[in-house]
C-alpha cells in the first residue's frame, strides 16, 4: 500500500504517515504528550486521538484565543506534530480538539533571553522533571542559580563546575523564582517546555522576604492582570536585566507608589510582606 503525507499547512505540519481510514469510531478525549523544543527551531508534540475521527491542533499565545494550525481526519491513533513557526514566538501553547472534546492538558514552551550578568527567572511550565540539571543543561562553567530560603533567610548557591551542577537535583517549580547568573559575554536563551498549570491556583507568600512568580504563564501587571494580592506595606523588587539593577515598587494607600510593576513570562521578583497570604488565580479564566 502506498503511503502519503499531509501537505504542510502555514504554521505546522504532521509528520505521521497516513493510512487507509478504519471504520468510524466514537471520538475520545485527545491526549497530548512528548513535547520538545529545539533551540530556535520547531516545537514538537504527539497527540493521541481516535483513529477515524476528525481532529485539530490549536495554538494560543495568551491561553484565551485559539487558532487552528492543523485540521484533518486521523488515520492513526498517534499524530506527530511540529510547529514550524515556533521561532516567531517567545511563548506559545497547544491543545488538541476532536469534535467537542478538548485535551485536558495544554502543552507549550517559553523562551527567555538573558543578557550577560544577573537575571531573575521563573519556570513557567511544569516539566516532566523540574530539576536544575534537566531545566538548564549544557551551561557554561560559572553559571549560577540562587534560590532564597525564607525559613533560614539566606540564598542558596548552585554552580556549574566542570560541566556539572553542584546540586543537580535541586528543583525550580512553577510559582517559585531564582537569581540566574550568566558568566559569559553572550546572551543566553532558556527554553522551558512543559504543561500549563490549570485550575484554581494558590501560591503561598510568607511574611518577610521571598522570591515568587506567577503560576499562570502570562505576562502583565502584577495586580490587574495577574491578580497579585498586594497589601499595605508590601514592597516588590523587580530586576532590570539591561541596567543590572533593582527597581523598587512600594504598595501603600491601596496603590503602588509608581506605575504598577509588570513581569514577563519566565520572570520572578522579590516581595516583602508584613503578613503571609495566598496569591490565588483561576486559570485559564472562564
Amino acid at each position: 500500500m502506498n503511503k502519503t503525507t499531509i501537505a504542510p499547512p502555514l504554521t505546522g505540519f504532521i509528520t505521521s504517515f497516513m493510512r487507509k481510514p478504519k471504520a468510524a469510531v466514537a471520538a475520545a478525549t485527545p491526549v497530548l504528550r512528548a513535547a520538545a523544543r529545539v533551540s530556535h527551531g520547531p516545537f514538537q508534540l504527539q497527540a493521541k486521538v481516535s483513529s477515524g475521527c476528525a481532529y485539530e491542533i490549536q495554538a494560543s499565545s495568551d491561553l484565551r484565543h485559539w487558532s487552528s494550525l492543523v485540521s484533518a481526519d486521523a488515520f492513526e491513533d498517534v499524530i506527530d506534530f511540529a510547529d514550524t513557526d515556533a521561532s516567531k514566538f517567545s511563548f506559545r501553547f497547544y491543545r488538541a480538539r476532536s469534535g467537542q472534546l478538548v485535551s485536558t492538558s495544554i502543552l507549550g514552551y517559553a523562551s527567555v533571553l538573558l543578557p550577560p550578568g544577573f537575571s531573575m527567572i521563573a519556570n513557567p511550565l511544569n516539566a516532566p522533571s523540574n530539576t536544575v540539571e534537566d531545566l538548564f543543561p549544557n551551561m557554561a562553567d560559572g553559571t549560577t542559580i540562587c534560590k532564597f530560603d525564607a525559613n533560614l533567610f539566606r540564598l542558596t548557591n548552585n554552580v556549574v563546575k566542570d560541566g556539572s551542577w553542584t546540586r543537580p537535583n535541586e528543583e525550580l517549580l512553577p510559582g517559585e523564582g531564582a537569581i540566574f547568573f550568566n558568566p559569559t559575554i553572550e546572551f543566553k536563551t532558556l527554553n522551558f517546555v512543559g504543561e500549563v498549570t490549570q485550575g484554581h491556583l494558590r501560591n503561598a507568600i510568607p511574611a518577610g522576604l521571598s522570591i515568587r512568580s506567577s503560576l499562570a504563564p502570562q505576562a502583565g501587571r502584577l495586580g490587574s492582570d495577574l491578580g497579585f494580592p498586594a497589601m499595605q506595606g508590601d514592597v516588590v523588587h523587580l530586576f532590570d536585566r539591561n541596567q543590572q539593577k533593582y527597581v523598587v515598587y512600594p504598595f501603600s494607600q491601596s496603590e503602588w507608589d509608581r506605575n504598577p510593576p509588570s513581569v514577563g513570562v519566565g520572570e520572578s521578583f522579590w516581595v516583602s510582606r508584613t503578613n503571609p497570604g495566598n496569591w490565588e488565580q483561576d486559570f485559564p479564566a472562564s
